[in-house]
């Protein structure tokens, strides 16, 4: 008798509407839930500010040119806690984000698709040494280059964001936000692309929209080359643990990295940078290579009556 093999029903055609909002819907329940936060935090700095600030307060709503010194005032001070706002921001997204991921896998299941083997947990130091040797080489790249010259928002952006003490910086920054952008970025927007594509499709398009969105040059640059290796590490690893554990170790290294100001003391010789940059750029590559032998690829089940007296050899 012929084997009956195992084949997935078709996909039925869906709208372009719904389409788009597979696809899109994670970032914007992100964007809406950041713009929630923000106006969240601007209604609480502002009501300290003035409560604080009452007579000034008062006297202001008389005056538009001091109106809008309260405003720069207040402003001013939100900015501060730009930082613990994107933080928190990123807390409330995140149990959403885990939700929809699990509702993927979950449909995952029931189509049949077979995914990737999870790579074991010894493996996962790869993963850690490659993230920080490619974080420090970058950045050292970047200042060697100067390209953070050309983007006068840079080092505003980065000055608004290393301004809370430490502790909050390595929650919020190095903890909260990545594990949130991977969720959204890799584990649903590169995942559902790869599920109707290419790997590198899925790997580029999702690390254009990632780098799109961090606004300036440099951390635009910075961001899509680590969107393309974030996205290779999940397809290798199988799990959204790898990416998200190095995205969390690269912003904690970058973060102390700018406490006790490692950058500055490697700039200060050219030689001393040099160095450092090629180490990291031969730690990363041996890295890599350890990386790329890991069998990604899924164990398809034995078809019926396969190997069936395996046991008896």
């Amino acid at each position: 008798m012929e084997q009956q093999q195992n084949v997935t029903p078709p996909v039925p055609p869906e709208s372009g509407g719904k389409r788009f909002m597979h696809l899109w819907g994670p970032l914007l329940i992100k964007w809406g839930i950041a713009f929630a936060t923000m106006m969240a935090g601007a209604m609480v700095c502002s009501f300290l500010y003035m409560s604080a600030h009452y007579d000034t307060a008062m006297k202001a709503m008389e005056n538009q040119d001091q109106m809008m010194n309260l405003y720069n005032a207040i402003l001013e001070e939100l900015m501060k806690w730009q930082t613990v706002i994107e933080g928190a921001a990123a807390f409330i997204t995140i149990p959403v984000m885990i939700v929809l991921f699990h509702r993927d896998r979950v449909r995952e299941r029931v189509s049949g698709i077979l995914p990737n083997k999870k790579a074991p947990v010894w493996k996962y130091g790869a993963v850690l040494v490659m993230s920080v040797a490619m974080c420090w080489g970058l950045n050292n790249l970047i200042a060697i280059s100067g390209v953070s010259a050309l983007s006068s928002s840079y080092e505003e952006t980065m000055e608004v964001l290393y301004t809370p003490p430490l502790l909050i910086q390595i929650i919020c920054l190095g903890v909260l936000i990545p594990v949130c952008e991977e969720l959204v970025f890799r584990g649903l927007m590169f995942k559902r692309l790869r599920a109707r594509g290419g790997y590198m499709q899925a790997a580029i398009y999702s690390s254009v929209v990632f780098s799109i969105l961090h606004v300036n040059l440099v951390q635009m640059i910075y961001s899509f080359v680590l969107g393309m290796m974030l996205a290779y590490i999940y397809e290798k690893y199988g799990s959204i643990k790898a990416p998200a554990a190095a995205h969390v170790v690269m912003n904690i290294f970058s973060v102390l990295a700018t406490k006790y100001e490692l950058l500055e003391w490697l700039s200060a010789d050219i030689m001393r940078i040099g160095i450092v940059t090629v180490v990291c750029a031969a730690v990363a590559a041996t890295m890599f290579v350890f990386i790329q032998r890991i069998e990604e690829r899924p164990d398809y089940p034995n078809k019926p009556g396969e190997n069936e007296n395996l046991a008896a050899v």
